[in-house]
């Protein structure tokens, strides 16, 4: 949320934090001082839903801002990096920590759980190595300052992380490795993890692309639901292909046909307490919402807004 557009109050409001700033003027920009930004970061440290995106193209160079994280809106939680997360420069290292310690978000890369030969590190595709190739994942998380790592779990029969017994092992080993404080995600395939698996990782992300009604992300969260909470469900559109529409056309209950990421942040898994929630929603390629020609990332901005209005 970094480029000021318009310079309306608006911006503000879709920070969904709470800047203590009243009664301000349409025609006054909100002032990001020292107080916004601790704010900021005490609003992503709060109990609220998640915003997440898998963001690609990050150079951290040139003149355009898209491919930046910080041009990214402030208020996102977390972010994935989709494509090369290794051999960073500079620039990007010091972009990557102007958002962490700037902003309080955490950052991520994705890397296929297929076979060892997407893992850091030569090793031989055994389940033997399983150990080694976790230390050398858990290695490149601390070595460039991520906050943890996902697994793209989209595994076919013959994929050594298609057992169930193997991506456990790797998921027990990362969390030893790795600690308490860091993250690991799973998207995909996440009806494939254990029971025993879902002890060790965060959240479970679901690839809901082209959801069109609320079922559908019911029937993706009855797939885990027996070993996560709701809070540590997220769900997802592919801003690849719909991200100048919102997503696809979603039948909500109450408000008809709506883009489906606006959907997402409108629902909640059936039969959850007053004081329960779904994890958050995101977007895969989110850096696509770049290109609105009147709010950049406006829809996230908007799904960010529905889950955690700011306070006015």
């Amino acid at each position: 949320m970094n480029r000021v557009f318009g310079l309306f109050v608006l911006a503000m409001v879709m920070v969904a934090c709470d800047t203590e700033i009243e009664n301000i003027s349409l025609q006054v920009p909100v002032v990001k001082d020292a107080q916004y930004y601790e704010n900021l970061r005490a609003y992503k440290k709060s109990d609220h839903q998640l915003a997440f995106g898998w963001f690609g193209g990050w150079k951290a160079a040139g003149t355009s801002p898209v491919k930046y994280l910080r041009n990214l809106p402030d208020s996102v939680d977390v972010v994935s990096i989709w494509g090369t997360w290794h051999s960073l420069t500079q620039a990007q290292m010091e972009d990557l920590k102007y958002v962490q310690e700037v902003y309080g978000t955490k950052v991520t890369f994705t890397i296929f759980s297929h076979n060892m030969s997407n893992f850091p590190g030569n090793f031989e595709n055994v389940a033997e190595n399983i150990p080694a190739v976790a230390k050398a994942v858990a290695d490149s998380v601390f070595k460039y300052g991520y906050d943890g790592v996902d697994f793209d779990h989209e595994c076919s029969s013959g994929d050594l992380f298609n057992k169930s017994v193997n991506m456990t092992t790797l998921l027990r080993e990362m969390r030893a490795n790795l600690g308490e404080d860091k993250l690991i995600c799973v998207d995909g395939y996440i009806e494939k993890i254990t029971e025993e698996g879902w002890k060790y990782a965060n959240y479970a992300i679901a690839q809901a692309y082209g959801t069109t009604a609320p079922s559908f992300l019911q029937s993706r969260f009855n797939t885990v639901s027996k070993h996560i909470s709701p809070e540590r469900f997220i769900v997802t559109e592919n801003f690849e292909s719909l991200w100048s529409t919102g997503g696809a056309g979603y039948k909500d209950p109450e408000l008809g046909t709506i883009p489906s990421l606006l959907g997402m942040a409108r629902w909640q898994p059936e039969e959850i307490t007053e004081k329960q929630h779904k994890g958050g929603i995101g977007s895969y390629h989110m850096e696509y919402e770049y290109n609105h020609t009147d709010v950049e990332y406006k829809y996230l901005r908007e799904a960010i807004q529905i889950m955690n209005p700011a306070k006015k």
